[in-house]
């Protein structure tokens, strides 16, 4: 149940030329999610994304690789983004910088209308649900990989695998937590206690 990190983490980015790829970026997915919405999520095509924004197709696929990309993938400099951000925390365990990292991550995603168009098409079109779950599995490769990195390992231990997800097990079950009672406690809150329950469900774990 993720979608793509958008507004204020790629807001930091730097440069003119930057700032109008972001805009180009969210325009192209907006287009798209308006589409598959009204039409289908298979109905519509590139050149219809293309001709709502007023840009060429090769514009496109300069953004996503594919039509089905554009729906719900991350691209490569939110991936990167989160990288870093999980190799910053060099004082952490790696459950500590995963889980942290990916409470920010629960909160941009809440706040972001993107996302909640990507949750809305989800509830209409559960058939897609697939597309979504693959994007999961590579939010926590990246997760991995990231404290591979930071902790000086070229392929992750099996430390740095179970704490990415962990870390995405929460962020799962905060999300839809939150889903359920959009209206209740704070996504910040709300992942803090699954936080806490999933601490105390593996402390009860035998030896």
């Amino acid at each position: 149940m993720i979608g793509e990190m958008l507004s204020d983490q790629e807001a930091r980015c730097h440069g003119l030329r930057e700032r109008k790829k972001v805009r180009t970026r969210q325009a192209l997915r907006a287009a798209a999610l308006e589409r598959a919405r009204t039409q289908g999520p298979d109905a519509f095509t590139v050149e219809e994304i293309c001709a709502d924004v007023d840009v060429a197709p090769r514009t496109f696929f300069n953004h996503f690789p594919s039509k089905d990309a554009v729906l719900f993938d991350w691209d490569t400099a939110s991936l990167d983004e989160l990288a870093a951000e999980v190799r910053a925390r060099t004082e952490a365990s790696p459950l500590e910088a995963a889980t942290a990292v990916l409470a920010e991550v629960t909160v941009a995603l809440t706040t972001s209308p993107t996302w909640h168009g990507q949750m809305e098409l989800l509830r209409t079109h559960p058939e897609l649900h697939p597309r979504i779950a693959h994007v999961g599995r590579t939010v926590e490769q990246t997760v991995a990989q990231a404290l591979a990195g930071r902790d000086g390992a070229d392929t992750p231990a099996t430390a740095h695998r179970l704490a990415a997800a962990a870390a995405m097990a929460v962020m799962q079950v905060a999300v839809a937590g939150w889903l359920a009672d959009p209206a209740g406690p704070p996504a910040r809150r709300v992942y803090g206690d699954v936080l806490a329950a999933a601490r105390e469900a593996f402390a009860a774990l035998p030896d």
